[in-house]
C-alpha cells in the first residue's frame, strides 16, 4: 500500500522541466543581435576589419560590467568613418564621425554609466572625403578601464541637484570626463564652482547637443580652481568635468552647483529695471559671462546726460544709451560712459559685462552712476 501510495505521489508530482531553485540569481546569457560580432574588452587585442564596401557597415557588439569605463579606441592606420553606439533598446547613446580620412593617430571615444549585464552596439560606416572606396581598414581596441563613478554620455549623466552640497568625483584616467544632469528654470542664473587637485581639466557647461552655455579658459595650465555661469533658457543641462590629471595623484576634484535664482536685473528693453526720475546711482552685478543690465531712467525732456559705470577685480563695463523703440549705441572713446540728450520723459542705458572668458569666473559687482547735466550739458 505504501508502496502504491509513493508511486502515486511521484506520477501526481512529476512535471516535464525542473523546478528552478527559488532563490536562484542566475540570469539568462546576454543575446548578441544578428549581424553583430561579439568584442570581448582587452587592452592589448587590436582588431582589423576591411570594408566590404561603401555601404556595408560594420557591426559589433559588447557585454558592459556596471560602473565600468570603456574606451572604443580607433587606431593609427584606419580610414575615416562614422560611428554610432546604442543601447540594447537600439537608443542612440554617442554619435559621429571624427575622421574623413586615414587617420594617423589614435581616437579615443568614452563610454562608461552603462547597464551592467546589457549589450551594446557599435555601428561603423566607411566615410571619406578624399577617396571614392575604401583603401585602409578599420582598426579598433575596446578596453575596460576600470570603475568610473559617472557617466560620461548624456543618457546616463549623473542627477545632480543644485545646491550648497560638495560633489566629490575623480578622474580615472586621460580623456574621460563626469557629465552631471541638472534640471533649470527660465531665467534662473547657476554657478558651477570646481577645485581640481592638478592644473589639468577643462570644465563647461552643455545642453544635450553638446552647446557650451557657461565656459572657463585654461589653455595656460596653471590654476586649479574653476567656475563658471550662465542664465538657463530652461530645461537639463550638463556639468562637463575632466580632470586631466597625469596619474601622479590620486586627489579627487570637488564642485558645487548653485541656483542663483533670477537675475538682479533685466537683459532687454521689455525687462528693463525702471529708476526713476533723479536717481543718482544704483548698485547692480554682472552674475555671468557676457551678461547684460538695461536700465528704463526717468529723465526729464531737453536736458543731457552722463551715465557712467565703475567696477573694479579687473573686470571691464560698457555703458550703450538708446530712445524707447531706438537701438542702443555707445558714445565714442571712453566706453565706461555715456552722453545723451533726453527727447522724452524715459531713455534706455545697457550695461555690458566683458565677454573675455575667465578661468574662474565670479560676480562682478558695479555701480551705475547718473549726472543730469540740465539745459547746459553738451
Amino acid at each position: 500500500m505504501l508502496g502504491a501510495c509513493l508511486l502515486t505521489l511521484s506520477a501526481c508530482d512529476s512535471k516535464g522541466d525542473p523546478t528552478p531553485d527559488a532563490g536562484s540569481t542566475e540570469q539568462p546569457p546576454p543575446v548578441i543581435p544578428e549581424g553583430h560580432t561579439l568584442v570581448t574588452p582587452s587592452e592589448t587585442e587590436v582588431h582589423s576589419h576591411p570594408w566590404e564596401g561603401v555601404e556595408t557597415p560594420r557591426r559589433f557588439a559588447f557585454v558592459a560590467q556596471a560602473g565600468h569605463h570603456y574606451d572604443f579606441v580607433v587606431e593609427p592606420g584606419s580610414d575615416g568613418y562614422i560611428l554610432e553606439m546604442r543601447d540594447g533598446a537600439g537608443a542612440s547613446l554617442d554619435y559621429g564621425y571624427p575622421s574623413r580620412r586615414v587617420s594617423d593617430i589614435p581616437y579615443p571615444w568614452h563610454w562608461s554609466g552603462l547597464a551592467g549585464g546589457s549589450v551594446y552596439t557599435v555601428e561603423v560606416r566607411w566615410y571619406s572625403e578624399y577617396s571614392e572606396a575604401p583603401v585602409a581598414p578599420f582598426i579598433f581596441r575596446l578596453v575596460d578601464m576600470g570603475p568610473d563613478d559617472h557617466g560620461d554620455l548624456v543618457a546616463t549623466a549623473t542627477p545632480w541637484t543644485p545646491s550648497a552640497q560638495v560633489l566629490v568625483g575623480r578622474g580615472e584616467h586621460w580623456g574621460e570626463r563626469d557629465l552631471l544632469s541638472f534640471q533649470t528654470v527660465v531665467g534662473n542664473v547657476y554657478a558651477l564652482d570646481c577645485t581640481f587637485p592638478t592644473p589639468y581639466w577643462e570644465l563647461s557647461i552643455i545642453n544635450a547637443r553638446g552647446q557650451r552655455y557657461g565656459a572657463t579658459d585654461n589653455t595656460t595650465f596653471e590654476e586649479t580652481q574653476a567656475a563658471t555661469a550662465f542664465k538657463s533658457p530652461g530645461g537639463m543641462f550638463y556639468a562637463s568635468i575632466k580632470d586631466q590629471q597625469d596619474n601622479t595623484t590620486t586627489q579627487p576634484y570637488t564642485c558645487v552647483l548653485s541656483d542663483k535664482g533670477a537675475e538682479d536685473h533685466g537683459d532687454t528693453l521689455a525687462t528693463a529695471t525702471v529708476l526713476a526720475a533723479g536717481t543718482a546711482s544704483v548698485q547692480a552685478k554682472f552674475e555671468m559671462l557676457g551678461d547684460t543690465d538695461v536700465f528704463a531712467l526717468g529723465v526729464v525732456a531737453g536736458h543731457s546726460y552722463q551715465v557712467s559705470c565703475t567696477i573694479g577685480g579687473g573686470k571691464s563695463c560698457e555703458v550703450r544709451n538708446a530712445v524707447p523703440g531706438g537701438e542702443l549705441t555707445g558714445s565714442p572713446g571712453d566706453h565706461t560712459r555715456t552722453t545723451f540728450k533726453a527727447s522724452q520723459a524715459t531713455h534706455f542705458v545697457s550695461v555690458h559685462s566683458s565677454f573675455a572668458v575667465p578661468v574662474r569666473w565670479v560676480e562682478g559687482n558695479y555701480t551705475l552712476q547718473i549726472e543730469d547735466l540740465g539745459t547746459t550739458g553738451p
